[in-house]
């Protein structure tokens, strides 16, 4: 009865260093690429507006389409990560963006500004 339970629990223990083996050894999960319509657009409407969205009366750069966002994209990712007392930080008279938001919008950046 012994060598039974032994072997059963040498069994199981050589199965579950196998599995986690090749987890480990396995490709890296795929992370969704950032994008304009997913991840930027949120944001946008949430800590830009009423400024850079002419649909919400703003008159500064437009932001609530894929093209200005696109063409205003590295002065975006510079202005909102100065600090609050810098000239030109943004949301110009709001809080800073969190560490998380702003890394959104370096991805989308560093990812090649994807639209969908």
């Amino acid at each position: 009865m012994k060598k039974i339970f032994l072997a059963l629990a040498l069994t199981s223990i050589l199965f579950f260093a196998a599995c986690s083996k090749k987890n480990a050894a396995g490709k890296t999960p795929k992370v969704a690429p950032t994008t304009f319509v997913t991840d930027i657009t949120p944001l946008l409407q949430a800590k830009c507006a009423p400024c850079h969205l002419p649909s919400k009366g703003g008159r500064k750069a437009n932001f609530e389409n894929y093209e200005g966002a696109k063409k205003y994209s590295a002065d975006m990712v510079a202005r909102i990560q100065l600090n609050p007392t810098d000239r030109g930080f943004m949301p110009f008279k709001n809080s800073k963006l969190s560490p998380e938001e702003i890394v959104v919008f370096k991805k989308w950046v560093e990812q090649g500004m994807l639209e969908k």
